[in-house]
C-alpha cells in the first residue's frame, strides 16, 4: 500500500530527475565565459625593437551595445570605433623618445569568443543574446626601445564604457601584470625592458 508520505517522496524524486537536464543546461549557459562590461584585456609583448599588442574589449565598452550591429547607425558606430582603435599610437601613447611607428594594425568586431569546452552555437539559438567584442592586434617598431619607459592611454577618453584594462606585459626579463583605469590611464614600464 502506498502511503501519502511515499507518494510525496516519489513525486519529489521524479521532479528532481525531470529538472536535472534543465538545471545542467542553465549551468552550462552561465559558464559561457567571463563577460564583464567595463573590463578589457591588453597583452603587450616587447622583444628587441618590436612591440606586439593585443586588445580584447566587450562591444558594450567600445560602442555602447553588446549585440552584433544590425542597424546602419550601429554599423557606423562599429566602423568609427574600428578606425579609432586602428590608430594604435593615438590610443596607446608611447614616449616620443622611443621613436615608434605602427607596422600593422588589425581591428575586428566579432561575436564573443568561447573558451575550450564551451558550446559555440549557444549564441545562435533563437532568443539567446549575442555578445560582440572588439579584437585588435598591433605590431610596432621603435628605434629607441630603451626609451619605452611607460604607456599612456586615451582608451578611456575615446570609449565611454571602458573602465579597466587588465594588462599583461611580457619581455625578455619576464612577465608583469598591471591594471589601467580611468583614474590611472598610465602604465609604468621602467625596468621591464
Amino acid at each position: 500500500m502506498i502511503t501519502a508520505s511515499t507518494a510525496r517522496s516519489t513525486i519529489a524524486s521524479l521532479a528532481i530527475l525531470v529538472s536535472l537536464p534543465v538545471l545542467a543546461d542553465q549551468a552550462e549557459h552561465r559558464q559561457l565565459g567571463p563577460h564583464v562590461h567595463g573590463q578589457g584585456t591588453l597583452d603587450i609583448a616587447i622583444e628587441g625593437n618590436k612591440i606586439e599588442m593585443e586588445l580584447v574589449a566587450p562591444g558594450m565598452d567600445i560602442v555602447g551595445f553588446e549585440h552584433v550591429a544590425t542597424t546602419d547607425e550601429q554599423k557606423a558606430k562599429v566602423e568609427k570605433a574600428k578606425a579609432q582603435l586602428a590608430d594604435v599610437l593615438n590610443v596607446f601613447k608611447l614616449p616620443s623618445a622611443a621613436k615608434c611607428k605602427t607596422d600593422t594594425a588589425n581591428v575586428e568586431s566579432r561575436k564573443e569568443t568561447h573558451h575550450p569546452g564551451e558550446k559555440d552555437d549557444d549564441d545562435d539559438k533563437p532568443g539567446e543574446p549575442q555578445h560582440s567584442e572588439f579584437h585588435a592586434t598591433y605590431t610596432i617598431t621603435c628605434e629607441a626601445p630603451e626609451s619605452v619607459t611607460g604607456l599612456e592611454t586615451a582608451y578611456f577618453t575615446d570609449f565611454a564604457g571602458g573602465q579597466l584594462l587588465n594588462v599583461n606585459v611580457t619581455t625578455p626579463k619576464g612577465q608583469t601584470q598591471a591594471q589601467m583605469t580611468r583614474e590611472k590611464p598610465t602604465l609604468d614600464l621602467t625596468g621591464v625592458m
